[in-house]
């Protein structure tokens, strides 16, 4: 009896769930400021209001605002050179992009309505006109590779969903280390520029660092997260985070701040320190440990500032193990030292949220 009635038991439970969320639909128009309620009542807004969420939820805001201000920034690097219009125009497209395969795979309706599958394809769409020749072939794979990092995030969201951990952005890593590696094979895409070396001799420390260009370095650091090599852009972002965050904000900055004096103490390169290539992942270590995944207080901040020197060692040792391969490190040190942290944490507090 219960198996012949199954499908009418389900048809029936939709049924009052689409009533359910239609009734609240219905509220929430009437309710938030004027784009929420625009949003809440209109589907061509909805759909723009979770691109713009998707962008800033890079740094885990849900904020439209903040999503904005993050493509503003992204024109502005380009302006200043800190990068190419074709990066800020594929992170526009891949973020629409892997939103609209959202839609199409009829995904959890509050993650999609919170910019959940909208930021790693923002990623995947400024990574590869970063590291790909600029035809028209390499726009496709924009175009698929950020809707494949929706079902990719579906598929590690699964996953890791008993585990309370998030996907962070694995799926853009996983997804960019596929294309690039595929490129390698295929003549039109590659640059040429990546192309597997042996690792050698670490780069000899030259120059040194003033008080003034470890803030250019700690700005551009902050922008590096989206493949810009901008300190004005950096400003922008870091704006964007306050919105929405103080908290975010402060630790994302100092995640980006401290990674660049960790490594030159370390004898990293500085030119390479310069181009931000030191923080970036910290920039975004240091907030999921100490204010989005974790309660806010005093031994979490301690926690997250002990991981910006976790994740400085780990970057270094990802880029040495992907060299000998011609693999960039993306933002996998991150993805790996913020899910040691959780996990370590998730075994003796109950602060996760």
């Amino acid at each position: 009896l219960i198996r012949s009635c199954g499908a009418h038991t389900e048809l029936t439970l939709g049924f009052f769930h689409k009533m359910e969320r239609e009734m609240v639909d219905a509220a929430n128009a009437q309710s938030g400021n004027p784009w929420t309620r625009a949003a809440n009542s209109n589907p061509v807004v909805e759909f723009i209001d979770n691109v713009l969420r998707g962008s800033g939820q890079v740094i885990f805001m849900n904020n439209p605002l903040t999503g904005l201000l993050n493509f503003i920034a992204m024109f502005v690097g380009a302006y200043n050179g800190g990068t190419s219009f074709a990066v800020a125009i594929g992170s526009v497209i891949g973020t629409v992009a892997s939103t609209a395969m959202a839609y199409i795979m009829n995904s959890n309706r509050d993650n999609l309505r919170a910019g959940i599958y909208g930021f790693n394809g923002m990623l995947v769409g400024a990574c590869l006109p970063t590291f790909l020749t600029h035809t028209a072939l390499m726009w496709v794979f924009v175009v698929v590779g950020s809707m494949f990092s929706t079902l990719v995030i579906m598929a590690v969201g699964n996953f890791l969903t008993p585990y309370k951990m998030p996907a962070f952005t694995f799926p853009f890593v996983l997804v960019c280390w596929i294309i690039v590696a595929f490129s390698y094979k295929v003549g039109g895409l590659n640059t040429g520029g990546l192309a597997p070396a042996m690792l050698t001799d670490y780069t000899a420390q030259e120059g040194v660092m003033q008080a003034g260009d470890f803030i250019k370095a700690g700005l551009t650091s902050m922008s590096q997260v989206w493949f810009v090599a901008d300190w004005m852009a950096g400003i922008i972002f870091i704006v964007a985070l306050l919105v929405e965050s103080f908290w975010c904000a402060g630790l994302s900055a100092l995640g980006a701040f401290l990674g660049p004096v960790i490594a030159y103490l370390c004898g990293a390169s500085v030119a390479d320190i310069n181009f931000g290539l030191w923080g970036f992942t910290a920039a975004l270590t240091a907030p999921a440990v100490g204010c989005v995944f974790l309660q806010t207080n005093a031994k979490n901040v301690a926690l997250a500032v002990f991981s910006i020197f976790a994740t400085v060692v780990v970057h270094g040792a990802v880029v040495a193990f992907l060299t000998p391969v011609g693999l960039p490190a993306f933002t996998f040190p991150f993805n790996l030292t913020g899910w040691l942290f959780l996990f370590a944490v998730m075994t003796w507090s109950t602060e996760a949220k």
